[in-house]
């Protein structure tokens, strides 16, 4: 690929190529990301319209939270389960809402650290207020302009402080 050709503005994410310079020599060149200049708007929006189903479905007890988590975490079973170190069929259960009351919160704790939240969040779902309409904090795109939200773990696994700030104007 020739320099010119390679270049691509997009400042947001950024890589390096090996093209053929000018001189007909090979090196490197800092560009932007060709897959996320030109199709990151659709991969957002799937993700936002997928989070959507996901908590409708949770909402209405159609799912498990660890099927919620799931699913937007890209896992299949067995990931999942050799990740949270539970058996596949534990775990299979698990995602079915009306099995979802024997999991214990050891295998909580497991889950959660494999979705990389709080043990409490796998509990609730967080919603923030964008104006328009409540979105999932998952979604960063959602992230309200003039609040912030964060969570911190205490030492107790089970209980996160949430504190919910405005943001200086």
């Amino acid at each position: 690929m020739k320099e010119k050709e390679g270049f691509i503005d997009y400042p947001e994410q950024q890589m390096i190529l090996y093209v053929e310079k000018e001189d007909g020599k090979y090196g490197p060149m800092q560009t932007g990301s060709y897959i996320s200049a030109n199709f990151m708007d659709d991969y957002v929006l799937k993700r936002k319209n997928l989070e959507s189903e996901l908590r409708e479905q949770l909402s209405l007890g159609k799912i498990s939270p660890i099927k919620y988590f799931m699913v937007l975490e890209d896992l299949t079973l067995s990931e999942l389960s050799a990740r949270a170190r539970i058996r596949k069929s534990k775990v299979k259960k698990h995602l079915d809402p009306d099995h979802f009351g024997s999991v214990t919160a050891d295998e909580l704790t497991r889950y959660a650290s494999v979705f990389n939240i709080p043990t409490t969040n796998l509990l609730q779902v967080l919603l923030i207020n964008t104006g328009e309409q409540f979105e999932s904090h998952l979604i960063l795109e959602n992230k309200a302009k003039n609040i912030s939200i964060n969570q911190t773990p205490t030492e107790n696994p089970y209980v996160v402080l949430t504190k919910i700030e405005e943001k200086n104007k």
